[in-house]
């Protein structure tokens, strides 16, 4: 299950304070750790994109994709 967004500054809070607690922050400017963030941010929103993806049932198997791919690509198949 997909847990709530936190508030938007909190999450920058926390952020921070993780990569100062484990000196990631050193010689690193501050737009430098909001851009970090924002990447950081974009990847979970992906991820949890992905989840509901999967909840939802709109998934393709391993060998559903493998077969597309190598038609797209005139890939001849090893099986």
């Amino acid at each position: 299950m997909i847990q709530p967004k936190p508030n938007v500054l909190e999450s920058f809070h926390r952020f921070i304070g993780q990569q100062l607690e484990s000196d990631a922050a050193i010689g690193m400017s501050p737009e430098q750790a909001l851009a970090q963030w924002r990447e950081q941010q974009e990847t979970i929103a992906a991820i949890q994109e992905g989840l509901v993806d999967v909840e939802a049932g709109r998934t393709k198997s391993l060998d559903e994709f493998d077969r597309g791919f190598r038609e797209r690509h005139g890939i001849k198949g090893t099986k």
